[in-house]
Formats: structure tokens, C-alpha cells, sequence
């Protein structure tokens, strides 16, 4: 439903399909190769080397497996053969700002072509992230932003973004609440490699988010809350995002 809104917005997306049977993968029309991947899944759950498919019968293979493991239809996709960013944004509407862009680079050791799930709990040893602002990750920093003000989105969050085959930065995927934790998940890294803190960006998205509640309301709540030690906050692994 996401991608309907965003390719309805005029904003880059790959030609895509939704696969609720083998009999329907079979009808496909779009051009090889796809990417396929669960409809509601997260953190590269059920996206593996395989989920790049170059077949007929490797879209019915890679469909059939995802249909009986996740219960759920497929997406399938345009492969996105470019280069991969995922950008980090706080605030709402008019005041929708992109923190910093980074680019996904996998290692030799990596699985091939998909920032898996294998590759994103395993990100230390299998993934290289950079800060970049050439030419084209400000042109996805634009995408980004355009897609987050057209999704309604709110605080913080981030957008992944892939390189079509004309140079041009497509949207994936919206991650309206992004992982939080403070070591391990994709907002806080990013933050961290731009030079925000991350008690920085937790105030970010606590102002953000107090702008659209009653301020009496606010003012009590805030004189009943503890204060903040300032100590570092320990790590804990709930989750990646």
C-alpha cells in the first residue's frame, strides 16, 4: 500500500507486483531480474541471496518458499542494481529534516546483492556504512524527504532508498518507527557518524512529537518525570532496525 501511495506521488519506486499463489508469480509480466521479499516483514527478514531472481523458475521457487514460511503474500520488484542508502529524518510536515544519508556497502563476505537479515544482525563483520553527500545521495536526501512528507510520517525515522539503472535513487521502504537501540540499530549509527548524540536525537523526537500535544498537559507531565542522570545509557540488544 506504501509503494501504491508513492508511485501515485510521482516519487521513485522499482515497477512491482503483490504474489499471493505460485499460479500468480507464473503470470508475472515485469522484466528480469526481480527482487522478492514478505509484504510485511521486518529488518531483511525473509531477504536472503536468493531474493534476487533472474528466472521463471527461480520466481517460483524463491515465491513458493515465502508464501509457506511467512504466511503472508510476496512483493516483487524491479531489481534496484545501484547503490544503496538509508537516510535518517526527524520532525513533521514543513519541519521534515534529513539528518545525514549513508550508504550501504556489503563486504566480500556478505551475502550477495540484498542487505539480508544474515547481513544486518551480523553488520560488524559483513557491512560497511559511510556518510556520503555527493550529487546523488542529496538527490535521495530529496527523495526521502519528499516520501516522508507524502506518507504523513511523524518525529523520526528513515527512509532506504536503492539506485535504479538510470542513476536515479528509488524509495524501498519507509520505516516509520525506526529501531532505537543505541548500538545496534540504523538511526542511532547514522546519527552518530553525522556527530548527533544520541540523547541529542532522543530530543529531537520528543520536541517534535510535544509540538502536537496540549502544552498544560506537557507541563505537568515534565514536573512529575525524573531527570535524566546524564549517564551513558547501557547497551542491550531487544532487536536491529
Amino acid at each position: 500500500m506504501t509503494k501504491r501511495v508513492i508511485r501515485d506521488l510521482g516519487i521513485p519506486t522499482a515497477d512491482f507486483a503483490v504474489v499471493e499463489s505460485v499460479a500468480e508469480a507464473a503470470r508475472l509480466t515485469l522484466p528480469f531480474p526481480l527482487f522478492a521479499k514478505p509484504v510485511a516483514e521486518g529488518t531483511g527478514k525473509g531477504i536472503s541471496a536468493a531474493s534476487k531472481i533472474r528466472t521463471p523458475a527461480e520466481l517460483a521457487a524463491v515465491c513458493g518458499l515465502l508464501l509457506s514460511a511467512y504466511q503472508q503474500p510476496v512483493l516483487v520488484e524491479t531489481f534496484l542494481p545501484g547503490r544503496e542508502f538509508t537516510v535518517g529524518i526527524v520532525g513533521t510536515g514543513e519541519e521534515t529534516e534529513a539528518i545525514a544519508v549513508i550508504e550501504i556497502f556489503l563486504k566480500e563476505q556478505a551475502e550477495n546483492d540484498a542487505y539480508s537479515y544474515k547481513n544486518k544482525e551480523h553488520y560488524e563483520e559483513l557491512v560497511e556504512y559511510r556518510l556520503v553527500n555527493d550529487a546523488t545521495a542529496r538527490q535521495a536526501k530529496e527523495v526521502a524527504i519528499a516520501s516522508w512528507k507524502g506518507l504523513g510520517c511523524r518525529d523520526a525515522g528513515r527512509i532506504d532508498l536503492r539506485v535504479d539503472a538510470h542513476g536515479v535513487p528509488n524509495f524501498i521502504e519507509v520505516n516509520p518507527l525506526a529501531g532505537l537501540n543505541p548500538t545496534h540499530s540504523d538511526l542511532p549509527i547514522l546519527c552518530r557518524m553525522a556527530g548527533v548524540s544520541y540523547e541529542q536525537l532522543l530530543d529531537r523526537i520528543m520536541r517534535s512529537a510535544l509540538k502536537r500535544v496540549d502544552g498544560s498537559k506537557v507541563h505537568r507531565a515534565v514536573a512529575r518525570a525524573p531527570r535524566l542522570s546524564g549517564q551513558s545509557i547501557p547497551e542491550t540488544r531487544p532487536g536491529l532496525g
